[in-house]
């Protein structure tokens, strides 16, 4: 994805919140989905704390487990 006045690829830090809409099904799939597939999506630690949070409470265990692995 390119920006104007941005030389080389960008990556995005999406907030948890738009992570749980999205996970909820009533976030911006479109926006995300491109983003996910194009490899531009980072995290940190905060972040990845709140979304597992959530995926605990929803017993979305699986996923949960998948992040956590990717974070090592």
């Amino acid at each position: 994805m390119q920006f104007p006045g941005i030389d080389g690829e960008v990556s995005v830090l999406i907030d948890s919140s738009v992570w749980i809409d999205y996970f909820r099904g009533a976030g911006p799939a479109d926006t995300l989905d491109l983003l996910i597939d194009k490899n531009l999506v980072t995290k940190n630690d905060l972040l990845l704390a709140e979304v597992l949070l959530f995926l605990y409470h929803k017993r979305q265990r699986r996923l949960a487990a998948l992040l956590q692995k990717q974070q090592q």
